[in-house]
């Protein structure tokens, strides 16, 4: 259909120049300011030609922009320019000292050319320097006045093709050594055309997001699928949803969206933070796909959620949960659009030794979501990840991918690029991508259990960290989302033992010591495993990634140096 992202954009323009494409809510209510795609073209050209003079085709640019119409155009300028783009996470200004370093490192791994930036960060560019020094010896352009005094006209054309490098996505990887998956122009209109496959229903597309545009849902979701579409896309930010999660249910009724995508953890927001009074006035009736994917999905958010909303529009078949990954563009694999979500109960006996079989009436269970087929092009395999075998349906292994979307490699980092990108079954096919994630096939859906590096066994027993966080969440007292569970050194030292670490409101726990037995009766009922280690700790402490998962790792290594700040540690570090 496009020949890459730049004749995508240049064909919306010049063909429909003056419609909106998108709108952005200032404030995340009524504030809006509407962008066309002759507008959007005309600034990505003028900024493009500024970049052009910053370096050569191929050079990266970092993005550090907080969400808004200037960083959609500076993404667009970069493929304008044939420089290669590179979004990174906002630094916390007020938290310079940690926060920073991560960006020098993108920085320096990428090897920027320029760093791309808005009036808000060239506000606080010495603050960030006093922290990394580094970053100052790189080029800062501030995007706006390079927008203002472009000359469109003396735009060139790079001509890139789909072989061409679109952007650098860092998404995994310590703060030290960051990984950035590179994604080309061919990735991208790929897996565009997958998630289209999935929204455009009876014809209509118009969509609302406050996702962040650095991370690949957000970008890839919100701000390249309109474009790939030429339909309309209402964009907030995500801290006016957060502060009030009500702004994104509002913006969905009253542009009435058919397509808008979130994490699980939104949509549970929205039960807890949504009163039932707030909730008058409210139309979710043109709502016909709510993409949930980007983390565990929790069957309870889903009832949840419709029940809460349901009296207001909201149809239970308009969730569409769904697989993807950053390695694979974005969208791996979904339900089917205007289908009621699949939960099936597995007997939680059997996962723990690899297998998924549905469970009888009269065993413990563990209630999974399926998160659809592979797409057309796009193949998905359950293998061993010892053997390189491939598995039969309901046996638990690595998620392996092939396919148009999968991105080309890591940058820079060609050894990780064999092992993660180029691996090959027993029998010598492939090449596929290691996803690192476990699944298992039933009923031909697939059903993501948990990461491979995060898996804890216990006595031959295997434990996914999601479900053990999940079940925590649900005592008085445990912030939801806000649960680390992961292995610590048993007391013999030669074997693993379960750790629990959770975030309290310390308004709602009443009695610490009581919360503690409460997790670990709830987790040792279910999982016939006790926790050796439950450790309370003060609200907005856990140590999560910029798109707001936990980092378990992190986690687990402030509690080996005693850096958490605990509110009750069980049992107390002078008894370990």
């Amino acid at each position: 259909m496009f020949v890459d992202l730049v004749d995508m954009v240049r064909s919306r323009a010049d063909s429909q120049g003056d419609e909106t494409v998108f709108r952005f809510l200032l404030d995340g209510e009524a504030d809006e300011l509407p962008f066309s795609y002759g507008e959007l073209d005309r600034q990505a050209r003028a900024l493009a030609v500024r970049l052009q003079q910053e370096g050569r085709p191929g050079d990266r640019v970092v993005i550090l922009m907080a969400p808004g119409a200037e960083f959609v155009v500076a993404f667009v300028a970069c493929m304008y320019s044939g420089l290669i783009a590179v979004p990174a996470f906002l630094p916390d200004v007020m938290n310079a000292e940690r926060s920073v370093p991560r960006l020098r490192a993108i920085a320096q791994d990428a090897e920027a050319v320029c760093i791309l930036t808005d009036e808000l960060f060239a506000t606080f560019r010495e603050q960030l320097w006093s922290v990394a020094p580094d970053l100052a010896r790189t080029p800062w352009l501030l995007a706006g006045e390079a927008i203002r005094t472009g000359d469109p006209e003396a735009w060139s054309d790079p001509e890139l093709g789909g072989e061409a490098i679109a952007f650098i996505q860092y998404t995994s990887g310590s703060t030290a050594l960051p990984k950035g998956v590179v994604l080309t122009h061919g990735n991208l209109l790929a897996n565009s055309e997958v998630i289209k496959s999935k929204c455009f229903v009876d014809g209509e597309f118009s969509g609302v997001s406050w996702l962040p545009p650095y991370h690949d849902m957000g970008l890839i979701g919100g701000v390249l699928q309109p474009l790939y579409q030429g339909r309309p896309m209402v964009l907030m930010s995500p801290m006016d949803f957060l502060a009030r999660p009500l702004r994104w249910l509002q913006a969905i009724t009253k542009y009435s969206a058919t397509v808008s995508p979130a994490p699980n953890f939104a949509f549970e927001l929205c039960v807890r933070r949504i009163a039932p009074e707030q909730r008058e006035g409210l139309d979710l009736s043109s709502w016909r796909v709510a993409f949930n994917g980007a983390e565990p999905i929790r069957p309870s958010t889903l009832e949840r959620f419709d029940e809460a909303f349901g009296p207001y529009g909201w149809r239970g078949q308009t969730m569409l949960p769904c697989y993807g990954l950053a390695e694979s563009t974005l969208m791996v694999s979904g339900h089917g659009p205007e289908r009621p979500a699949v939960v099936t109960a597995f007997d939680r006996d059997a996962l723990g030794k690899g297998e998924a079989r549905p469970a009888a009436e009269t065993e413990t269970v563990e209630r999974l979501v399926a998160c659809g087929a592979a797409e057309p092009l796009h193949d998905i395999r359950i293998i061993d990840p010892d053997s390189a075998v491939e598995l039969d349906d309901g046996e638990i292994g690595e998620i392996w991918l092939s396919g148009p979307s999968v991105g080309r490699g890591y940058w820079g980092r060609r050894r990780q690029t064999r092992e993660i990108f180029e691996a090959k079954l027993d029998s010598g096919e492939g090449p596929f991508l290691r996803t690192g994630d476990l699944g298992f096939f039933h009923d031909g859906e697939l059903y993501v259990a948990g990461r491979i590096k995060d898996l804890i066994i216990v006595r031959g027993r295997n434990l996914y960290p999601q479900d053990i966080e999940g079940l925590v969440e649900k005592v008085p007292g445990v912030r939801a989302g806000c649960v680390a569970a992961f292995a610590v050194a048993a007391d013999d030292g030669a074997t693993d033992a379960l750790a629990v670490v959770a975030e309290v409101d310390e308004a709602k726990l009443g009695d610490a010591s009581a919360a503690v037995v409460a997790i670990r009766s709830a987790v040792t009922e279910h999982y016939q495993v006790a926790p050796a280690v439950v450790t309370l700790i003060r609200p907005r402490s856990l140590a999560k990634t910029s798109s707001g998962k936990v980092q378990r790792h992190a986690a687990k290594r402030a509690l080996e140096e005693g850096a958490l700040d605990a509110v009750l540690a069980w049992p107390p570090e002078s008894d370990r």
